[in-house]
């Protein structure tokens, strides 16, 4: 069984599994989402190294992946934000079979768009802000690593407990280097949905490549945050709307 603990929200109706990214996790990222338990078993884990899950030296998109196999259980929709992107959709192409609909939000899977302008300036960028602060202290790092995504973002000073983890962790990432198998994903019979907020050139990019590689339904909330989930009632609409078309069985 997997070490993960996990906010769980609504006790009837199908599963859907919520992966989060790297600056908030479980029921921060997914707070919106609540009041969809009225449909949906919803199931949020805290991946490792987000508390009160298992502490890691490093974060592995690819531990974390089977980590979150675990959690589909016989089957269940799943929804990742941001790395957490990156993550449902290599635990999708671990176990196609379990998977009843996949959506992904701004993942940063961006070499798989690489060649692509706004893509290829934002790996740079990425790999320069690392190489530059990466033994900055986590004031500075995260700060700079926002900029880098074009994400306005007040910061609270001294960094709350929870947030300043998320940074550690994140400093242990490498998001210029972290694809996923298109061919193994396209190959699967689920529906997909990517999701973008128009903030970042570079995640625009990447929506456009899993669009038309997976394929997947292409959705756009022009003006939104990186997590745009956190828009509320419109995503939540668009989501209820994918959910529905997709069955709540597997196929």
């Amino acid at each position: 069984m997997t070490a993960l603990e996990a906010e769980r929200w609504g006790e009837d109706g199908p599963p859907v599994v919520l992966v989060h990214g790297s600056l908030s996790s479980a029921a921060a990222a997914f707070g919106e989402q609540k009041v969809l338990a009225d449909r949906y078993r919803l199931i949020a884990p805290y991946r490792r190294g987000y508390s009160p899950s298992p502490g890691t030296d490093r974060i592995d998109p690819d531990r974390d992946a089977q980590d979150i196999v675990e959690l589909l259980g016989s089957g269940a929709h799943l929804v990742g934000t941001s790395m957490g992107g990156v993550v449902a959709m290599r635990a999708a192409a671990l176990a196609p079979e379990k998977v009843w609909s996949l959506t992904v939000i701004e993942p940063p899977a961006m070499p798989n768009a690489a060649g692509r302008p706004e893509a290829d300036k934002l790996i740079e960028g990425l790999r320069t802000h690392w190489e530059r602060a990466g033994d900055a202290d986590l004031e500075t790092f995260v700060g700079g690593f926002l900029r880098t995504l074009s994400v306005s973002m007040e910061l609270p000073s001294p960094l709350p407990p929870p947030f300043a983890e998320a940074v550690r962790n994140l400093k242990t990432e490498r998001p210029w280097e972290t694809g996923v198998p298109l061919e193994e994903l396209a190959a699967t019979p689920f529906p997909k949905l990517v999701v973008t907020g128009g903030g970042t050139p570079g995640f625009e990019d990447v929506g456009d490549v899993l669009a038309e590689k997976l394929p997947a339904k292409r959705v756009l909330f022009d003006g939104s945050p990186h997590a745009v989930q956190r828009i509320g009632e419109r995503f939540n609409a668009e989501l209820l709307e994918f959910l529905s078309s997709a069955g709540d069985h597997a196929k």
